[in-house]
């Protein structure tokens, strides 16, 4: 079947697009989930050192370090903008509907695809807590201790992001596949949304929607539901229709100007914190999802679709879901024991240990993750669509 993507003078409509590019593959996006993951690994390790080191004012390079290696929450939010643009690309070529089975097909293999690894990286944690992670005081994870039986209740049916009293429990970086769960329950209602009354409504939708409920839970217990995620989602999915559509330059020069924006308010103490900060995070996410997908040869694309940086990306959910833990042990059962300053145990948990982390992240994925992934449903390059690891 021919790629289709939206026609936006019928917001209910699709029309068959026009023929893919010569060379056209969505490689990048395993870039993209690889380039995350590693940001997000290396920030974690940063995390660590600044709490083995002893106490003191950081020197030069490690402020710069610190500088460089403090967003890791905003790769969180690529990860919401690549999956729902994932998401949206099978439902692009069914004609704007979810296809055969419908939503019920839709959840059974988002749960096929979700909750095996989950669950295994859950038995693995909890098991890394009682046998290995034996101090508890003065160390990141601090945050995920005690283990209570709400905690694990909570996990076991992906609500523990609901509470600030569960929503870091046994492992911390779990918290945000809790809420790309609950986005996908509303994903057959975005999609009948845009059948009916077009792209356009989704995004102006779910932004509403999105800031109306984030100042309603905004110093409550519940901020860990995060519902700036939700918008950013329908930015993933618009950036769906887009890519493989006809180039639009608007999309480098608006990506261009919205990177401006998002480093000012990034290095802006007192904007960082700020809502608006995920929806400009976004909008970075989403034109460059578009630009790699309407220019493939620009240098963002070439970067992400280095062989070792899409091979991490293959398993980057399990990368994810797996460092943490690992990380900590690391910590309490080398780095404290040796005494390492700040360098030396940046460069060995950022070094050292991501590389091993790398390797037993791989190990888990061929045994948790990949049984898992739809084989039959991969697309090849021709069709201008990502392997099925996306879009199952």
């Amino acid at each position: 079947m021919p790629d289709e993507r939206a026609n936006p003078k019928s917001p209910g409509s699709f029309q068959p697009s026009p023929p893919a590019r010569p060379g056209l593959h969505l490689k990048y996006v395993d870039g993209f989930r690889g380039l995350a993951a590693l940001y997000v690994v290396l920030d974690h390790a940063w995390l660590q050192t600044v709490t083995v080191s002893p106490a003191g004012p950081l020197p030069q390079w490690a402020q710069l370090a610190e500088m460089l290696l403090d967003y890791g929450k905003f790769a969180v939010t690529f990860f919401i903008a690549i999956s729902g643009f994932c998401l949206m690309l099978p439902v692009v070529r069914n004609e704007g509907s979810l296809g055969a089975g419908g939503g019920k097909r839709f959840f059974v293999r988002r749960a096929r695809r979700i909750l095996p690894p989950y669950y295994a990286t859950l038995v693995l944690s909890i098991m890394l807590v009682v046998g290995f992670i034996t101090n508890r005081s003065h160390n990141p994870y601090e945050v995920a201790l005690p283990t209570t039986a709400a905690g694990i209740l909570s996990h076991i049916f992906l609500v523990h992001n609901l509470h600030a009293l569960t929503i870091t429990q046994i492992n911390p970086p779990l918290w945000s596949i809790a809420v790309e769960c609950q986005i996908y329950l509303l994903f057959p209602f975005l999609i009948e949304v845009r059948r009916r009354y077009g792209m356009l409504v989704v995004l102006a939708g779910t932004y509403v929607a999105a800031f109306t409920l984030e100042s309603m839970i905004e110093g409550t217990p519940y901020v860990g539901l995060l519902p700036l995620f939700l918008f950013v989602f329908a930015l993933g999915m618009f950036a769906a229709e887009e890519a493989l559509g006809p180039r639009k330059k608007i999309y480098i020069w608006l990506g261009c100007a919205m990177t401006g924006v998002m480093a000012v308010m990034l290095l802006t103490p007192r904007l960082r914190d700020l809502a608006l900060v995920e929806a400009v995070v976004g909008i970075v996410a989403m034109c460059g999802l578009i630009v790699c997908g309407q220019w493939p040869g620009n240098p963002l694309a070439r970067v992400a679709t280095w062989p070792p940086i899409a091979g991490i990306g293959i398993f980057s959910y399990s990368l994810y879901l797996i460092h943490f833990p690992l990380q900590e042990v690391l910590w309490q059962h080398l780095i404290l024991p040796l005494g390492l300053g700040r360098g030396a145990g940046f460069a060995l948990i950022g070094g050292v240990g991501t590389a091993l982390i790398l390797l037993l992240a791989y190990g888990f994925y061929w045994v948790f993750e990949r049984p898992f992934c739809n084989q039959a449903s991969r697309v090849n390059a021709e069709q201008a669509l990502p392997s099925a690891r996306f879009a199952q």
